[in-house]
This record gives structure tokens, sequence and C-alpha cells, in this order.
């Protein structure tokens, strides 16, 4: 009996000492992650309805924070992964629906009357050669908050290896999306699937562009939308992607850009400027722009490219900080305004440019002034809460 009050005893203090700790540790974290910004240049106000989703690296350790101009806010890694920001009002004002729904924003179309979702095949890689799939969609409809779904077989029958859906549309009633298909051999299709809503009707999947590899050269099909506009972009741009394999380095031989729009379905080329396509670092697109930028040890060079008009814009050009790290962190552009932000010695420096007019409109100084020990951020996502 005493060895037992002995054992409940170091027990008692072991809980209260990890307790005491976990305090302790809970309490420093949330000090040393507090950011703020510091205005080196523009106006504050552009900061009101900003919040960064990043993650942060601090001691060996990581978070997941939400950075805003008023606070800083910790999110569980877990709970980061299942519910990334965009996401938190479509599971709390449509709880019903969205349970059980994978969070891939590629697979959501919202506006005022509906909401459609589009399963990704389960087991995927599963589908052979000869072997078809199907479309899976659940509507909602917000007026009567009643929801509807089907199953459409897929008419391709291709050699694939793995395929995924992306960059839902609907454009009078009829769903569009992006199918990319890989064989076992690296080769790649990408088709334009429409789908009639009311009908529940397949009506064509036409094959958009389509790369293949050989012992020289891979080749690939790279997207650069947003995932987090959920349907609503005029236009898709994507890029074929050309490698010589016969180098360590994998040299860029070529990268063709191309432009889909989702209303017509004309697919465009777009031409680079003369090197570009080996200088780019960061690639956006928001609503009519193409936005590509790089730096350099002397400057920020950014090219914006007006998709509807089929023009380039005179490219934005800003000196860099001698302590600014070259590698872009991250770039996004979201309601006209694109977001930059780029390391320094101790700091990152965020910059907001108005794309249109090619103005900066902010520049600061993203710091943690309460760090004891080096810390880094990236920043996944950049949110403009004021539409």
């Amino acid at each position: 009996m005493k060895k037992y009050w002995q054992f409940l005893l170091i027990a008692g203090v072991t809980v209260i000492t990890l307790s005491v700790h976990y305090i302790q540790v809970v309490n420093a974290k949330n000090n040393d992650f507090k950011f703020t910004f510091n205005n080196i240049s523009g106006d504050d106000s552009y900061l009101d309805s900003l919040v960064i989703e990043a993650n942060v690296e601090y001691g060996g350790g990581y978070s997941s924070a939400l950075i805003s101009k008023e606070e800083t806010i910790l999110k569980d890694s877990s709970d980061f992964s299942k519910r990334p920001l965009v996401f938190q009002n479509l599971i709390d004002e449509h709880k019903n629906f969205m349970r059980g729904k994978a969070l891939l924003a590629n697979n959501y179309f919202e506006d005022d009357t509906k909401l459609v979702y589009v399963k990704d095949p389960e087991e995927a890689w599963k589908v052979k050669d000869g072997e078809t799939y199907s479309y899976k969609i659940d509507i909602l409809d917000k007026a009567k908050d009643t929801k509807s779904s089907f199953e459409i077989q897929s008419q391709l029958k291709s050699r694939l290896n793995w395929v995924y859906f992306s960059n839902i549309t609907v454009v009078d009633n009829e769903l569009k999306l992006l199918v990319k298909q890989l064989d076992q051999y690296g080769n790649e299709q990408l088709y334009l699937v429409i789908i009639d809503l009311k009908k529940q009707q397949l009506l064509s999947e036409s094959l958009i562009d389509e790369v293949g590899n050989d012992e020289n050269t891979s080749t690939s099909i790279q997207s650069y939308n947003t995932e987090f506009n959920l349907g609503h972009e005029k236009y898709y741009i994507y890029s074929v992607d050309s490698y010589g394999l016969n180098s360590p380095e994998y040299n860029l031989l070529s990268r063709q850009f191309h432009a889909m729009n989702t209303e017509t379905n004309e697919v465009t080329a777009i031409q680079l400027p003369e090197g570009l396509d080996q200088k780019m670092q960061s690639v956006a697109v928001e609503d009519n722009y193409l936005v590509i930028a790089y730096s350099t040890n002397t400057e920020k060079v950014i090219y914006r490219y007006n998709i509807g008009q089929q023009r380039w814009l005179d490219p934005v050009m800003l000196p860099q900080p001698m302590n600014l790290n070259n590698e872009q962190n991250s770039m996004s552009a979201q309601n006209g305004k694109l977001y930059v932000m780029n390391g320094m010695d101790s700091d990152y420096m965020l910059q907001i440019f108005d794309i249109e007019k090619g103005i900066l409109l902010y520049e600061g100084k993203l710091s943690n002034d309460n760090a004891k020990r080096n810390y880094y951020i990236w920043a996944s996502n950049f949110y403009d809460l004021s539409k």
C-alpha cells in the first residue's frame, strides 16, 4: 500500500509539473509568435482587411498562424490542414452539406443561389487502361436549403495511371471541369468536361492539350490559377514546360503559356517577353491579369499581361534593399491587388501593388520583436476580406 501511495504522489507531481510547463510553453509560444507590421511607405489601411495564413517555423518546431494587423492567432497544425480559412464560412453556414467532403478548393463552385461540389475519383490510381471513372456531383440549393446529387460516367478510356479534377466553374447552368490524366510513363492529357446541371447530362469531354516524355526530355502541364476563388475565374492559365534530362540541373528547354476563356472555352497562346521564361520566380492570376515576377540583387521586376486584350503592360521595377532575399517567399493576387513577400536578414518585407495601375500601395516589414531565436515564415495564402 505504501508503494501505491508513493506511485500516486509521483504521478501527481509529474502531472502538475507537466501542466505548469505546458502553460509556460503556450504563453511563451504566444509571445514568440506575435507579429507586427512596420510601415516603410504607403497606406496602412490596406492592412485593415488583410489576413495572412502561414506556417511559422521556430526553434525546430512549427505552427500554423493567421497574421493580421491586429493579432496573430496560432492554429493547431492538424486543424490547419483540415480547415483552411477559405472553408470556414462554408462549414459554418452549410454544415450538413459540407460534412464528409474533401476540403479542396478546386472542387467547389459557389454563387448566391447554389454551392456545387465535384468529388475526386476514389483511389484514382487504380483506374487502369481501358477502364473509366465517374463524375459525382452534389448541389446545394441555397434558397430551398435542399441537396441533390447525381453521378455521370465518363466516356474517356485513355491509358491513365492517375486522374484528378480542378478549376470548376458554372456558366449558364453548365458545369465546366478541367480533368488532368497521367499515364504510367508520365504523359499527360488535359480535358475540358462540360455537364448540364439541369438535365444531369454529360455534354462533352474535349482534349485541350497533351504532352509526352522521352529519354531526353520531361514535359508537363503546369496550372497557375489560385485554388481559393471557388470557381470564379474568367481565365484558366497553364503552361507546357519541357526540361532536358541530360544534365543534373534539368535545364528548362521551353515554356509555353496558354489562356482558356472559361465562358467561350477558347484557348489562346501567350507569348512571354524574351528571357522571362528563364527568370520567372512567381506567377499569379487575378481576373483579367496574369502576373509574373522575379527578383535580382538590385531590383524586383513585375510583368503584367492583360489576358482579354492579349497585351503586356509596361513592367514594374523597384529597387531591392541590400538585405532582401532574392527568392520570393510568396506571391498572391486578390481583388485587383498583388501581395508579394520576401525574406530579409531578420524580418520579412510585404509589398502590396495595384495590378492594373502598376503602382505600389503599401510597403512594410513583418517583424517579431519578441523572438529570441531565428524563425521562418512561409505564407501559404493572402486573404483580402474587404469583399
